[in-house]
């Protein structure tokens, strides 16, 4: 076949012919190609989307192990600061009990005896 200014021109009818089937076997091919594409698109968009919701609930996941653990040190915050607390009161209330109560009695009993003492020289 010969072309003239870019267009085909054709000698007889059969050439014709072998260009419609042609032409026919290449849209063919283009429907095809366009179905597949569109398929391959489709079942990438459904892994897209199942993968995207595997996302989703791993994150959830996450989410709610992350609440249990926020919780849980906020607990143990508190009871922490109770025990310090307590802790603290108690060695304090010991302290005193201990400091008052094991102070020897003769301690006393000395102090007004150096007192009187001193009070006798003086008189004399």
């Amino acid at each position: 076949m010969t072309t003239v200014n870019g267009k085909l021109i054709a000698q007889e009818q059969n050439q014709l012919d072998t260009i419609k089937r042609k032409t026919e076997e290449l849209q063919g091919r283009y429907q095809n190609l366009e179905l597949q594409v569109s398929a391959i698109a489709k079942q990438n968009s459904t892994k897209y989307l199942e993968e995207m919701d595997s996302v989703k609930r791993y994150i959830q996941k996450l989410d709610k192990k992350l609440t249990y653990v926020e919780e849980t040190i906020s607990n143990q915050t508190k009871q922490l600061l109770l025990l310090k607390v307590c802790g603290a009161v108690g060695l304090v209330g010991l302290w005193f009990w201990f400091g008052i109560n094991n102070q020897p009695q003769y301690q006393k009993s000395k102090s007004f005896k150096s007192v009187e003492s001193i009070e006798l020289i003086k008189l004399v």
